[in-house]
């Protein structure tokens, strides 16, 4: 039950998150809305390193020791945080949630089968429903409109 909350917890601080650097790169530039979020997870990152007594992880004996693509998880999302601040506001929050849902969904399906050689064909048609309601709301805005 608690990895339920947490999962919900997530899209909530994801969302609100999304949101804020919009706003970020509204008053500040794409560049600098984005770095803005990086610095401060940064910043953040290292007073709970220090709170919690494990700064042995920031020696260079340690950084050198982990894989590189460990590195690509921070590449990966400032990618993500770039296309994020670019896209929700021309798509709106709602859709460039469901829209990013899609897309996490079909990676988690990929990543399951590569890692866990789990494949189900329930889920892809969950994610093809998915596709679908997005495309009957935007059929029915049509014609409203």
């Amino acid at each position: 039950m608690i990895f339920y909350l947490t999962a919900i917890a997530n899209g909530f601080l994801n969302t609100f998150n999304r949101m804020t650097n919009v706003k970020a790169k509204q008053c500040l530039g794409t560049t600098n809305g984005t770095l803005i979020n990086y610095v401060e997870a940064t910043i953040i990152a290292f007073v709970l390193i220090f709170l919690t007594g494990n700064g042995a992880e920031l020696k260079w004996a340690h950084v050198k020791e982990v894989p590189l693509l460990f590195y690509l998880g921070a590449l990966c999302g400032l990618v993500a945080m770039i296309f994020l601040v670019i896209g929700t506001p021309k798509a709106g929050a709602m859709l460039s949630s469901v829209l990013m849902l899609i897309g996490q969904l079909s990676t988690s399906i990929v990543l399951d089968y590569i890692f866990f050689e789990e494949f189900s064909m329930i889920r892809v048609a969950g994610i093809f429903l998915i596709i679908v309601g997005i495309a009957w709301r935007d059929k029915l805005k049509e014609k409203s409109a």
